[in-house]
């Protein structure tokens, strides 16, 4: 088995160009070299949209504060004040530069938040600033982006003011790189291509991106960051590799320090001590589009049902992920917090969803309703089609699924596969879909990042669905000061969500990796970023 994984190691590295030994030089320098499986799709830091993305933002961009696995810690604000009402943050900036020597200031920030919410931008994830105030009227296009509350009095103090107090603003924008800040000049030089390539764009975090050729980013440290000293790689090395399995291969030969485990291996490595675990934050849904044209009985909310109670999650969990994650049949991650203790403690809708080892019978009550409903003489005249990204990996997710529905209900389902750059930039906001696969992990720690999906202006998922009390709860939710009234609404908000079956739940992801033992220093979080190597560094009596 180990000569095996070796082999598949080398030839994925002579593929890709790494030499299959690294020179004595190299051998020196501290380098951590780590996999995802697909390209990034942006590297401007207004526009990033997923976590992979926003992980290599966060160690390109610097914003006021740095959140590292929950833990929040001045940035490029050394220090700051919130007025008694929670609504106004006043954030004093420390002397610091860019990458190309020129001081970063308060108006950089002003700069970057206006072009984040100004619709010109056509930033899929603007909605992250909706907290700030008029963030919505700017977002929208009622107000001119210098309405938005955030001005710079000085070149060193930047107020910004909340439409409402947000409990998690610190800890938000310390990790979502649409907070950092951005030089106009660059945005404008470049134009469209501003940050297409390493080169056209500047950086304020602790790395810059050197190379982003051949499906590998490069990064290597900001010689002008302000905390230069903490940062100890010589050079970081992202390889795109779109299989786990081969990354893990590589992880094997010594060519990849860390790799995740594919969920069909984990039950291999019980007992590596390079064995690790965590909770990623990702729930994973399937996202319906009750709008589809091509499939109106998804608008039937009994089909909905259907599908729900069709699903025998249980064994799509044993069947598709070898009982590595975990079922569920809610919205919201239970681990984000609630008001005294976590929300899945405050409130456990578990009982209350749909039935995890599932109920054909049920099923097949409310796909007759629904059949009836819509005037549809057999369950085999409905096709329904099932969009999914091109891995190995959820393409058998995909399968499993397809296999239950059609032997349940009955129906048909269609599989189609495109790439995951195409399934987050086209596919899903232009509702070009009908049911699809994908996860969501948290912007923050709060109900709201996973009940925002729901809302009747969240577009990004195309899903078309709108209940208007939903919206009520959550508008409701924004604006209320009271911990405890707030957290009812999201919770009375996802209880509307689950009642409509607009969209079916799968699994809470617990992601398993292979992490080289001379690593120290990287954290996981559940959160914005999962794989956070900023402050990683080599084991002393491993040099």
């Amino acid at each position: 088995m180990k000569k095996k994984l070796l082999s598949a190691a080398l030839a994925a590295a002579m593929c890709m160009g790494l030499a299959a030994g690294a020179s004595a030089e190299e051998a020196a320098e501290k380098v951590f070299r780590y996999s995802t499986t697909a390209e990034p799709t942006t590297l401007d830091p207004s526009k990033v949209n997923a976590i992979s993305d926003n992980e290599i933002q966060h160690a390109a961009t610097e914003s006021l504060v740095r959140n590292t696995a929950g833990d929040v810690q001045p940035g490029l604000a050394e220090s700051w004040e919130v007025s008694e009402d929670g609504l106004t943050y006043t954030f004093h900036l420390r002397e610091s530069s860019w990458s190309d020597g020129q001081p970063i200031v308060a108006g950089d920030f002003v700069y970057s938040f206006q072009r984040l919410m100004n619709p010109e931008t056509a930033s899929l994830y603007a909605f992250i600033g909706e907290c700030i105030k008029n963030g919505s009227a700017v977002e929208a296009g009622e107000l001119p982006v210098e309405e938005l509350g955030v001005s710079a009095p000085d070149d060193s103090t930047l107020v910004i003011e909340l439409e409402a107090p947000t409990s998690y603003f610190l800890s938000m924008i310390g990790s979502q790189a649409q907070f950092a800040p951005l030089r106009q000049d660059i945005v404008e030089q470049y134009g469209a291509d501003f940050a297409a390539t390493a080169d056209k764009n500047v950086y304020s975090g602790p790395f810059v991106i050197s190379n982003t050729d051949n499906k590998v980013v490069t990064f290597e440290p900001n010689e002008y960051y302000w905390n230069r000293d903490a940062i100890n790689w010589d050079r970081v090395e992202l390889y795109t590799v779109e299989e786990q399995a081969t990354a893990l291969a590589m992880c094997e030969s010594g060519d990849l320090d860390y790799a995740r485990i594919p969920t069909e291996q984990v039950a291999l490595y019980e007992g590596d001590s390079r064995h690790h675990e965590y909770m990623n934050g990702n729930e994973d849904y399937l996202y319906i589009n009750v709008g589809s044209e091509d499939c109106p009985i998804l608008a039937n909310k009994n089909f909905r049902m259907a599908l729900n109670y069709a699903l025998d999650r249980n064994t799509y969990i044993a069947l598709a992920t070898s009982n590595v994650y975990l079922p569920s049949n809610t919205l919201v991650m239970p681990l984000v917090a609630g008001v005294n203790s976590t929300y899945g403690e405050e409130f456990d809708l578990t009982e209350s969803s749909y039935p995890l080892d599932g109920d054909a019978a049920k099923a097949l009550e409310f796909l007759n309703a629904a059949l009836e409903e819509e005037g549809i003489a057999s369950a085999s005249d409905v096709t329904v089609e099932f969009v999914t990204t091109d891995n190995e990996t959820n393409k058998k997710i995909a399968e499993v699924i397809q296999e239950m529905w059609q032997s349940v209900l009955g129906i048909n389902v269609d599989i189609r596969q495109v790439t995951y750059g195409e399934i987050y930039s086209t596919v899903y906001p232009t509702s070009d879909y009908q049911v699809g696969y994908a996860g969501w992990g948290p912007d923050y720690s709060d109900p709201y990042s996973y009940l925002g999906l729901f809302e009747s202006t969240f577009t990004s998922y195309g899903t078309n669905y709108s209940n208007p009390e939903v919206d009520e709860y959550l508008a409701y939710a924004k604006t209320e000061p009271d911990a405890q009234k707030r957290m009812e609404a999201l919770n009375n908000a996802e209880k509307l969500i689950l009642d409509d079956a607009a969209f079916v739940p799968l699994q809470c992801r617990q992601d398993h990796y292979l992490m080289d033992e001379d690593v120290t220093g990287v954290e996981f979080y559940f959160c914005s970023v999962n794989i956070d190597w900023i402050y990683g560094d080599i084991a002393a009596d491993a040099q």
